[in-house]
């Protein structure tokens, strides 16, 4: 199992923080598409570092086009040294139409069809040959000369792997069917990635002819760390509140209904409409909480029981804190892992 860490500094710390994960003996450094752009910060990570492995998680597929997204990710690729791994996710309706002001129709099939269409571009660019993709939403018919990279560019190593993040089947499908790799959504829990998650990888995977092992399937884990009561007490707070807001979205209210909490997603919903948000975190209860998150009271205990739950599901884990968590304690943890 490979473990990753996620970056969440300033540009201006990028560079020395990469290179510190990279010494810490992390596998990965993840970028994620919040305040600011996810790619900028990987090209100064690449620059810092010579072998830890460089992603996304997530961009936002929809926000781009695929030619968009092809360009910035064989640029990458080139300059890491293959090290790139373009991950997508499609965000929901609301951010895409009126963050974004971009379209909205049929998630799960434009998302094939953009990776279809990424990978087309790559491959006339490899090859040569005349680029003339034409798919349900997105259309690719002109590439002229002036604008190809070199093949040689990538030479070696090829585009970058593509995974693709999702919650609910279809999405998930069509990660299985199309992409190199999976990221599941931190508000998953095992019991959700093993009845629901994995089925819908095979299925997928099934339908490209390939098999569940040939795709990598990256979570981020929720830990409460800290080194003494009061700070994971705090942390576990924290985690109360991601978890508050993240139940209050539509898309992952499976995951509740799994946990026989169908019925918690709609209150927490209308709470956030009224802008209740401490107040939503107390309705997240300790059974669930801890079936999302685990406490960590001792690297080595902690590293017994990630393996526990993720061991046999999981290929790459990462830690999802949404509070300040000390970086020496996490270290401690990724060594026991």
């Amino acid at each position: 199992m490979k473990i990753d860490t996620t970056l969440t500094g300033g540009l201006g710390t990028m560079g020395t923080d990469a290179a510190a994960a990279e010494a810490a003996g992390y596998a990965g450094i993840w970028t994620f598409e919040g305040a600011h752009d996810p790619f900028l910060p990987l090209l100064l990570a690449a620059e810092h570092t010579d072998r830890i492995e460089l992603g996304t998680s997530i961009a936002v597929a929809f926000a781009r086009n695929p030619l968009l997204l092809a360009t910035i990710a064989w640029d990458l690729q080139a300059f890491s040294g293959g090290r790139f791994v373009l991950g997508l996710g499609s965000q929901i309706r609301a951010h895409i139409t009126r963050r974004y002001s971009m379209p909205w129709s049929q998630p799960a099939n434009r998302m094939r069809d953009m990776v279809l269409a990424v990978r087309a571009i790559w491959d006339s660019w490899q090859q040569g040959g005349r680029l003339d993709y034409r798919g349900e939403f997105y259309q690719h018919t002109l590439m002229p000369p002036l604008f190809r990279p070199a093949p040689t560019e990538v030479e070696g190593f090829g585009p970058p792997p593509i995974y693709l993040a999702g919650v609910g089947p279809q999405m998930t499908t069509v990660a299985g069917e199309v992409a190199d790799g999976f990221m599941s959504h931190p508000f998953c829990t095992p019991k959700f990635l093993s009845e629901v998650t994995l089925p819908a990888l095979e299925q997928g995977a099934q339908r490209a002819r390939k098999s569940l092992d040939d795709i990598v399937i990256h979570h981020s884990a929720m830990i409460a760390i800290g080194r003494s009561d009061g700070e994971r007490a705090a942390a576990k707070q924290a985690i109360r509140k991601q978890l508050a807001f993240y139940g209050s979205t539509p898309a992952y209210w499976p995951i509740l209904e799994l946990h026989d909490r169908a019925e918690l997603g709609p209150r927490l919903k209308d709470m956030s409409k009224k802008g209740e948000w401490d107040r939503m975190a107390d309705l997240i209860d300790d059974p669930f909480l801890d079936a999302v998150a685990i406490t960590v009271t001792d690297p080595v205990r902690a590293a017994a029981q990630l393996h526990e739950r993720y061991d046999g599901i999981v290929e790459r884990l990462g830690f999802s804190t949404p509070y300040k968590a000390d970086p020496v304690l996490l270290v401690e943890l990724l060594r026991e892992l």
